[in-house]
């Protein structure tokens, strides 16, 4: 979530999830289980490749130019992996290379060596970048990434990038009143996305295709990151609560929280390609909770 720390406060069928099929799932393990590494100033997102590696987004002072930077955790510390940055925010991983939606307006593409490469800037996309928040890839690279807008219910958007820097709008506050603050986004299939709202609280799902813009579920709080286990489990970050809901389907109605002690926030949230581990950045208290996740 794009915000300055404490003061300035920052229609198909849904995708039906593994245990259907009478799959293993994994259940939340509880939160005093979580292991904390302090990063620094202002860490928003981790995200967890597939050879087990976490990495995270870190802002480090606010508003300030080339401090931030993507890590990796390595043991009890954070690594730098890609300097330079600004106030790098959502992560996410693709094709073996991760991608950093930058709160000033650029999206960068990080490769596992640290190289570092502009796809998108501000001046590429038609109206005033305000924050830019979370990032999402599809199957085939095709980059979604929030602007939560200036957090009144004002300029809230979501954009489509192509790998070689094309932009499209995707929805606008002017085309749907319920966009108030976009936060979290997830695929949600092929042609939908999920689409959490910091400011209300509330739950959307996106058609692509059609732009059908659905409420699912609510009262998540100040709503921020999303992620999915392979067992389909949908996993929602309530800011300000220090929580993670994780819910069978996106408008199930029963939702069982952990509550990852030890942290003040719970920004941009990831979940293992195994299951085993959920990743949960504090970005008001400078650390990672990693929580294991048992059978």
């Amino acid at each position: 979530m794009s915000r300055i720390p404490l003061a300035a406060r920052s229609a198909g069928p849904l995708v039906a999830p593994l245990f259907v099929l009478g799959l293993a799932v994994r259940a939340p393990a509880a939160a005093e289980e979580a292991r904390l590494v302090d990063v620094g100033p202002i860490v928003e997102s981790a995200v967890v490749a597939p050879d087990g590696k976490i990495f995270v987004s870190v802002v480090g002072d606010y508003e300030k130019y080339g401090d931030g930077y993507v890590g990796v955790v390595d043991g009890d510390k954070v690594v730098p992996l890609a300097t330079g940055l600004n106030d790098p925010h959502g992560l996410d991983y693709w094709n073996g290379e991760l991608f950093a939606a930058d709160n000033r307006g650029q999206i960068w593409r990080v490769d596992m060596n640290g190289n570092v490469s502009l796809v998108a800037d501000a001046t590429m996309f038609p109206r005033k970048i305000t924050n830019f928040n979370d990032i999402e890839l599809d199957a085939r690279g095709n980059i979604y990434v929030s602007d939560s807008g200036d957090w009144e219910g004002r300029g809230g958007a979501i954009y489509r990038v192509t790998q070689d820097g094309k932009v499209t709008t995707v929805l606008t506050d002017e085309e749907a009143w319920q966009l108030v603050s976009p936060n979290g986004l997830l695929m949600d299939g092929e042609a939908a996305i999920l689409v959490l709202d910091w400011t209300t609280g509330n739950l959307h799902r996106l058609d692509l295709k059609t732009k059908s813009f659905e409420k699912v579920n609510g009262k998540f709080g100040p709503g921020d990151g999303l992620a999915r286990d392979p067992g389909g489990r949908l996993y929602v970050a309530s800011y300000y609560e220090s929580t993670v809901y994780v819910l069978d389907r996106p408008d199930s109605e029963d939702r069982r929280p952990i509550k990852i002690e030890g942290v003040k926030s719970v920004a941009d949230i990831g979940v293992s390609p195994d299951g085993k581990l959920l990743v949960a950045p504090d970005f008001d208290g400078g650390r990672v909770a990693i929580v294991p996740l048992s059978e």
